[in-house]
């Protein structure tokens, strides 16, 4: 049972003096974990990642979602190699670019017909808002409110706890709408239509869409001359290789794509047709308006990152990862219901969701809390959702259900009899 890491807290401790919150992301922060968490890792393989104190856990996150096929898979690390060897940033295009565009649009969209990348998912939405302003003419943009975060840019972070720093004026502009409440959408429309450049919203998350509401939204964004914005970043090679678009049964304008096609480098992507992605050529202005300076990034097609893409996509697709993901999820699924059930918590705790990715609920902030505090405890790393990968294989599953075990009995004592109440804990203050 893991207690307390002191290797990993002195270098955690020197870390924060150096780092700004000792992390790079904030949900990678202290104060974002149980305190039962490792305070820096080590390094990672497949599913397995290790501690600075050498201890083991199953990694239900993959690295934020970005490692699909595990860390330091054997075939995007053999890519990535071999472009560091042919060099990795140039002063003109490299034909890297092309063959990266070229996989892109063949393998994960291609209902698309351009493709322009980046670093970040807040690169390419800020890129795709900006898009939209330019084609429509348009400043106001409205988000689904039911989904966590878009955008390190001030018209997304202005709306949150978190708006130090930022200028009041894009966030003015911003509006929000619900998922699968068609009303909050003939609303926004009715009050905002002629002003409304975009309507962005993850397709799928833990919700499953209701029969006729993307059709509907589909409607009404060309009714009113609307662009629809797709943010895969974090959907995106989870539910098909294509995405969770599929799901909703309409095509979007255009695409946002980040964390998991980059195989575990940085790397986003935003696509769409080529009537509104040629906008962004700066050497092609719309007539009477300045050119459009759409994306734009020293590193954004940098030769390793884009080969890291093209091995993961193409890895996926021939080995059937999302296939077998999905059934590590069900049966993930099925075990954690069971030892739920076999504890007398399933209707305190419980899974929502996809197979391909599953949220912890539970009926009260604190409770969720503790479940996770003692799930990592036993070796299982999760923060709230588990992602199941290829990667993921029965000794994980075996790992991962002592864990769970460990953390239903420890909320089914404080749900009882109050004898874990006073080992409740404080739930992470999130700002976003």
């Amino acid at each position: 049972m893991i207690t307390n890491h002191p290797v990993g807290e002195q270098a955690a401790a020197r870390l924060r003096r150096l780092v700004p919150g000792g992390a790079h992301a904030y949900s990678k922060a202290a104060d974002q974990w149980p305190t039962t968490a490792p305070p820096l890792l080590a390094r990672g393989q497949g599913a397995w990642v290790w501690d600075m104190d050498g201890r083991q856990y199953t990694d239900w996150f993959a690295g934020l979602t970005c490692c699909p096929l595990g860390h330091a898979h054997p075939a995007v690390t053999a890519a990535i190699t071999a472009a560091l060897e042919r060099g990795t940033a140039f002063q003109l295009p490299a034909h890297a670019e092309l063959a990266a565009a070229e996989t892109f649009l063949e393998v994960v969209a291609p209902d698309d017909e351009m493709v322009k990348f980046a670093k970040n998912g807040s690169d390419t939405v800020d890129g795709a808002l900006k898009l939209a302003r330019y084609a429509t003419g348009r400043t106001k943009v409205a988000r689904c409110a039911e989904h966590p975060f878009f955008s390190t840019g001030d018209w997304f972070i202005g709306t949150t706890a978190a708006s130090g720093g930022t200028h009041p004026e894009p966030a003015a502009r911003t509006l929000d709408f619900s998922y699968n409440d068609l009303g909050s959408l003939e609303r926004l429309f009715a009050e905002d239509g002629k002003d409304l450049a975009a309507v962005i919203l993850e397709p799928v998350r833990f919700t499953p869409p209701d029969p006729g509401f993307f059709q509907a939204l589909r409607r009404l964004c060309d009714r009113h001359g609307t662009l629809l914005i797709y943010d895969e970043t974090v959907s995106g090679l989870k539910w098909r290789l294509g995405g969770a678009g599929p799901l909703t049964g309409i095509r979007p304008d255009l695409t946002c794509w980040g964390k998991g096609i980059g195989g575990g480098l940085p790397l986003s992507a935003l696509t769409g047709g080529r009537d509104l992605m040629q906008l962004g050529d700066h050497a092609r202005p719309q007539a009477g308006q300045p050119p459009l300076f759409l994306l734009s990034t020293t590193h954004g097609a940098d030769t390793a990152s884009l080969a890291a893409m093209v091995a993961t996509v193409t890895e996926m697709a021939a080995a059937n990862a999302i296939g077998r993901a999905h059934a590590a999820g069900a049966e993930l699924r099925g075990m954690v219901n069971a030892i739920l059930a076999e504890e007398g918590v399933e209707q305190s705790v419980r899974l929502a969701g996809y197979d391909c990715f599953l949220n912890i609920e539970t009926a009260e902030p604190g409770l969720k809390a503790l479940f996770l505090q003692e799930a990592v405890r036993a070796g299982a790393l999760v923060r709230g959702i588990f992602y199941p990968t290829a990667a993921h294989t029965a000794e994980h599953l075996e790992q991962t259900a002592v864990a769970v075990h460990r953390a239903a009995q420890v909320c089914g004592r404080a749900l009882t009899d109050g004898a874990g109440a006073d080992l409740l804990p404080v739930p992470a203050r999130r700002p976003l």
